[in-house]
């Protein structure tokens, strides 16, 4: 993909949005950052072919009751189930976690990251739901598999140039793309240039997938005129309130079919 191509795609996929009306603080080239598009075609570099593997047996299984939960009868797929309480909504909803590798991945807004390094420990920081991970680099052992953990347990190691992060032992509840308690994740991050890093995450889940597979793009240094700023997730989130009062009325809508 050319530059200019790339360009382009951005920003139709600005302009076609539903929150194209407010594009200037959006994280694209009509908004506040003012980075290059990328040219790169696909996130996933492996498999080759830029297509994440075909799921497993239970992958399918794990992928169509998260279709149930979230479309109902809307997808074909029997009577839509409607949240009870904010329990039974995805922790981002509840601003708790996007979860590993998704609180990485760039959306369309709040795409900040902050690393630091210091004796023993790397933290990264998202503005996204203002998480902060802190990765021990000494050697150690994973703990044992009776802790899980929301982001869970990350090993760092150095291999050159490059920044390795190996974590188990995920309690399973903020799944990435379907994922189970039992992936474990490997990132790398290496500095290409004085303004980029190359971000490359490694998902390997036989649960899951029938084989592993790995994403990859960079982020660009924008300390100049980006500062993180002040997510405030759970005050004021009308968001909620709504989904959960639209829940009762649709319940009380004759002939929905809801439960």
């Amino acid at each position: 993909m050319t530059p200019e191509e790339a360009e382009a795609r951005r920003e139709r996929g600005t302009l076609g949005s539903i929150w194209g009306y407010e594009r200037e603080w959006r994280d694209t080239t009509l908004g506040y950052v003012k980075t290059a598009p990328s040219t790169q075609v696909a996130m996933v570099v492996d498999p080759p072919n830029g297509r994440i593997p075909p799921l497993t047996e239970e992958g399918r299984r794990r992928l169509e009751a998260a279709r149930r939960q979230a479309a109902g009868d809307e997808q074909g797929v029997g009577p839509i189930r409607l949240p009870e309480g904010p329990e039974d909504l995805s922790p981002y909803v509840r601003c708790i976690t996007r979860g590993l590798p998704g609180m990485m991945i760039p959306t369309v807004y709040n795409n900040g990251l902050q690393i630091a390094q210091g004796p023993g420990f790397v933290t990264i920081q998202k503005e996204m739901i203002h998480e902060t991970r802190v990765i021990p680099t000494r050697p150690r052992q994973h703990v044992g598999p009776g802790l899980t953990l929301w982001l869970g347990d990350p090993q760092g190691r150095w291999e050159g140039d490059t920044f390795v992060i190996e974590t188990t032992n995920f309690n399973g509840r903020a799944p990435f793309l379907g994922s189970s308690g039992g992936l474990k994740l490997t990132e790398r991050y290496t500095r290409i240039s004085p303004t980029a890093l190359e971000y490359r995450f490694t998902v390997d889940d036989p649960a899951v997938w029938t084989r592993q597979w790995t994403g990859m793009f960079t982020f660009d240094r924008d300390d100049d005129q980006y500062e993180l700023v002040e997510y405030a997730c759970h005050e004021g989130n009308y968001g909620m309130s709504n989904i959960l009062s639209g829940a009762r009325a649709r319940e009380k809508a004759p002939g929905t079919g809801a439960k």
